[in-house]
């Protein structure tokens, strides 16, 4: 489980986060909705670490392993979809080319591996960002607009994978706002100003 306890955030003044009491537990998957600029992004930034509170705190009842996708994932655009990945699973040497190819059949991205990212759709690197969370199979898998930009193909691919990841018993934690299909989650939280309404 991962708390949020009376967890206060300032930014130049402004509070963006307000006093939040908050826990996910394992095998959960949780939305967090509400309008642009409510708090959702500092939410998922304050679970992985991120920012740090004003006041208050996070607790964790282990040691977790967080994939994280906050907004647009940075990618280098001159070079494949593969080399991306390896690079970045060279920085903790955890994972090999076999965990990465399953990674990418899992989001529909292996046959175009070899193609430079900058001839990807916009819902091409937004499933690319999902790849490299889940590719060293976090525990916690936090993602910022996952939808966003994807077709109804790619929407069922994210959908099925949430679904696995809550088999897998791992949290998922999701900001979004306008989900018309909400069967997915096991707890939606809403936030307005940097509060939970």
């Amino acid at each position: 489980m991962i708390s949020l306890i009376n967890y206060t955030k300032s930014i130049k003044n402004r509070v963006v986060l307000d006093d939040i009491n908050l826990s996910f537990e394992e095998g959960e998957v949780y939305l967090l909705t509400g309008h642009n600029g409510c708090g959702k992004t500092m939410l998922l930034r304050a679970l992985c670490g991120l920012i740090s509170p004003t006041s208050g705190c996070t607790n964790l009842t282990k040691n977790y392993r967080f994939g994280v996708v906050i907004e647009t994932p940075a990618f280098m655009n001159n070079e494949s979809a593969l080399y991306n990945l390896r690079y970045l699973a060279n920085i903790r040497k955890e994972i090999g080319i076999n965990e990465i190819e399953s990674a990418l059949k899992a989001v529909g991205l292996y046959d175009v591996r070899m193609d430079k990212v900058k001839s990807f759709s916009l819902g091409m690197k937004q499933r690319l960002g999902i790849c490299q969370a889940m590719m060293e199979n976090p525990d916690i898998i936090l993602l910022d607009e996952p939808f966003n930009a994807l077709d109804d193909t790619s929407c069922n691919i994210i959908a099925n994978l949430i679904k696995q990841w809550k088999n897998d018993n791992k949290i998922v934690i999701i900001a979004a706002h306008g989900i018309d299909n909400t069967e997915l989650f096991d707890i939606i939280v809403k936030m307005n100003n940097g509060k939970i309404v």
